[in-house]
């Protein structure tokens, strides 16, 4: 299993806001994109991950320790797996 080097702070915004338990419509609204986009990011996302489902994704994630935090800040450890800069 590895991390698509293409996730971005974008995708760690959508799975805080996921886990703050927010739908697909009102992550887009949040993060001012469709709808449709945040549906296609966070299947994008399982793929990457390998994983089935969105509860397969949070699963992982918690696993992985991608999200630090209250404010969904990217943990230095997910900046190393996905090449992200500061």
């Amino acid at each position: 299993m590895a991390i698509d080097e293409r996730m971005d702070d974008v995708d760690f915004r959508i799975l805080a806001l996921m886990r703050d338990g927010l739908s697909d419509a009102t992550i887009g609204r949040r993060l001012s994109r469709g709808h449709r986009t945040i549906q296609r990011r966070i299947c994008h996302m399982m793929d990457s991950l390998g994983v089935s489902g969105r509860f397969a994704l949070g699963l992982k994630v918690a696993e992985l320790n991608l999200l630090a935090g209250q404010d969904g800040a990217v943990t230095a450890h997910a900046r190393e797996l996905t090449g992200l800069q500061r």
